[in-house]
């Protein structure tokens, strides 16, 4: 998976990553003589400040900021699109 970390999201985590289950099954081969490898690949990019940029500005179009409550935005945009009356 990937997740970009900044200011405002700087932990994030998993609420299970497998079942112990699995981890001590012999046939899947994780646990040999007591021992778990764990290896992580950590890459240190420049990427732009999501935060800071400017859609409008740089794409001419705005986006909707999700308010919790706004999920059903995207239907209704696109429903009143095909309608041509709104299309003028």
């Amino acid at each position: 998976t990937q997740h970009q970390f900044n200011a405002r999201e700087s932990d994030w985590g998993f609420t299970s990553f497998m079942p112990l289950s699995e981890l001590y099954d012999p046939g899947k081969g994780f646990l040999v003589n007591d021992t778990c490898v764990v290896e992580a690949e950590v890459a240190v990019r420049k990427v732009v400040d999501y935060w800071t940029y400017d859609s409008k500005k740089e794409t001419g179009y705005v986006g909707l900021k999700n308010q919790g409550a706004t999920c059903y935005m995207n239907s209704l945009l696109q429903t009143l699109y095909h309608i041509p009356y709104f299309r003028k």
